[in-house]
């Protein structure tokens, strides 16, 4: 028992390793256009964390209520899936590239009306443009990077742009949850210090513009616009839609809420807040780093399933840590089983879609979790009634998130990827 112990401690080590080595020798040795869309998400990164962690916090110094939170954000989320319903269309006619810039731009408004607002209406269209923003920029990212390397090298592509963006998101996340704190105590009063965080996050969404403007893109001979999919495609499709819906409705119940959670339902100070969101987003970004190795030794599909049902236990531990160092480590955990395999499933619903659909598979399929996401946002609000101690929103959260990863296991299981080694046009 202690020699089977010791050998799969140090398989699990030499794996780390060895995907540390093989994502960083393939970087090294990658294109501009790689490096420069993988500089853009480390910028991308910044304001996305402080929109995804701050935000919320914002609003409650504010005195929102849950309830007009939940609007904001279901509102916002809204747009995000109105803009899913065209942007794999368009990106796909028009070409990813320029989509990505409308999207960036799209970001850069929407920031700066967060940045200037302190109304309802103005943070709903504000959010809103972010939103836009985000569901015209990653399907857009994604299929570029796919355009960009051999399928089998596909996920390391991914992970080395995974990784760079969660250190933004760490520097964002961190600075913002910690620097209105900080500020606090010299006599800024709370709000404006947020305000500044976002005023911050708006000057580096724009540096991404400059490097997504180098990026070459070979324009495709137009095809005629088309949904068509062979019966093996639509299958793989609703399925993959029905798991995105089951995990966008449970994660709106708790996952935006949490930094609130652990301020107002736990008691912790914003340097607490910050340090505990801070080492999960770390042992995320390394996760990201060694995960490929991993895909080859358990099989995509299975690592995904393994690791999104095991995320399911610390949540659920959440509300009942006796202490914030317990929380601490349950949210680090849950955040590392559950995003660290998105680099492999990204890479794998990639080398399963044909190329000319790609695009359009991965916009529609994302809008089933942007249109769950939305609709559980809202009642999020009505559910929590601004009291941050409940524990059913988890529970509500932890169910859906098993049931979609045992649809997504049963169906994809047997779906195999298309390692083609053909290198796909670099410019």
């Amino acid at each position: 028992m202690t020699d089977k112990l010791t050998g799969s401690v140090t398989g699990f080590a030499r794996a780390s390793q060895d995907g540390v080595r093989a994502t960083s020798k393939y970087y090294s040795k990658s294109g501009k256009d790689e490096k420069n869309l993988v500089r853009a998400s480390f910028f991308m990164g910044v304001p996305g964390g402080i929109i995804w962690y701050v935000l919320g916090l914002y609003w409650v110094s504010l005195d929102f209520s849950s309830e007009q939170m939940g609007f904001m954000w279901a509102a916002g989320n809204v747009v995000g899936v109105l803009t899913y319903l065209f942007g794999g269309y368009l990106a796909d006619r028009f070409g990813r590239k320029k989509l990505f810039m409308i999207g960036l731009t799209a970001t850069v408004i929407g920031l700066a009306m967060l940045s200037a607002g302190t109304e309802v209406i103005i943070f709903t269209i504000g959010y809103s443009l972010t939103n836009l923003g985000s569901s015209l920029s990653w399907p857009s990212l994604r299929v570029l990077m796919s355009t960009k390397t051999r399928p089998a090298e596909l996920k390391l592509l991914y992970a080395v742009q995974a990784f760079v963006n969660q250190i933004g998101l760490i520097l964002g996340s961190f600075t913002g949850i910690l620097l209105p704190s900080v500020m606090e105590e010299y006599g800024v009063v709370l709000s404006t210090g947020y305000r500044y965080i976002f005023f911050g996050a708006l000057l580096a969404a724009v540096v991404p513009l400059w490097y997504v403007l180098k990026v070459r893109e070979k324009r495709r001979k137009v095809e005629k616009l088309r949904f068509n999919m062979d019966a093996r495609t639509r299958k793989n499709f609703i399925v993959y839609c029905t798991q995105n819906a089951l995990i966008g409705a449970g994660a709106a119940l708790v996952i935006p809420w949490l930094p609130i959670i652990f301020d107002k339902g736990m008691g912790a100070s914003g340097v607490q807040v910050s340090l505990i969101i801070l080492a999960s987003n770390i042992a995320i970004a390394i996760g990201w780093l060694v995960i490929p190795k991993f895909a080859e030794m358990r099989g995509s599909v299975a690592l995904i399933a393994i690791c999104q049902l095991a995320s399911v236990v610390p949540l659920l531990a959440i509300p009942f840590s006796p202490f914030l160092s317990v929380v601490a480590v349950m949210y680090t955990a849950r955040s590392l089983l559950m995003l660290v395999p998105n680099p492999i499933l990204y890479a794998y619903i990639m080398n399963i879609v044909s190329e000319e659909i790609r695009a359009t598979f991965l916009a529609l399929s994302e809008l089933a979790w942007q249109l769950s996401f939305a609709v559980f946002y809202a009642i999020s609000g009505i559910l929590w009634s601004s009291d941050y101690t409940k524990i059913m929103p988890f529970i509500y959260c932890s169910a859906f998130y098993a049931v979609g990863t045992l649809i997504f296991f049963v169906h994809f299981r047997n779906v195999r990827e298309d390692h083609e080694h053909k290198m796909p046009d670099a410019a």
